[in-house]
């Protein structure tokens, strides 16, 4: 009996059985060039089980998300236009860096 709720516990917090479309509150990081665009509390939400996720601030002025192409590389969008409901502005191709998603001009993060 113990081993079956300690498998359950571990499906569980499985990140790949995440609900997705859940926001939940998380800190972030969003740099694009030079600018700190989100840095602090965010609405972090899984948009697939790959691993695609978006990030926005509080306040719904900038969000971005990261789509996964594969393991440790994604492609990154962001409204770019304060408070757009869509993300219209490419980010380009990211790679992962621990809680980032990076390339030479923008990072997305979230812990």
């Amino acid at each position: 009996m113990k081993a079956l709720a300690a498998l359950a516990c571990l499906l569980i917090t499985t990140p790949a059985l995440a609900e997705v479309d859940v926001p939940r509150p998380a800190d972030c990081l969003l740099v694009v060039g030079n600018e700190k665009l989100i840095g602090g509390r965010c609405i972090f939400t899984p948009i697939d089980t790959d691993g695609s996720f978006q990030i926005a601030s509080p306040d719904g002025r900038f969000f971005a998300q990261v789509l996964m192409d594969r393991p440790g590389q994604g492609t990154g969008w962001w409204n770019e236009t304060p408070f757009a409901g869509h993300a219209h502005s490419p980010l380009g191709k990211l790679r992962r860096d621990d809680a980032c998603w990076v390339n030479q001009w923008v990072s997305v993060c979230a812990w």
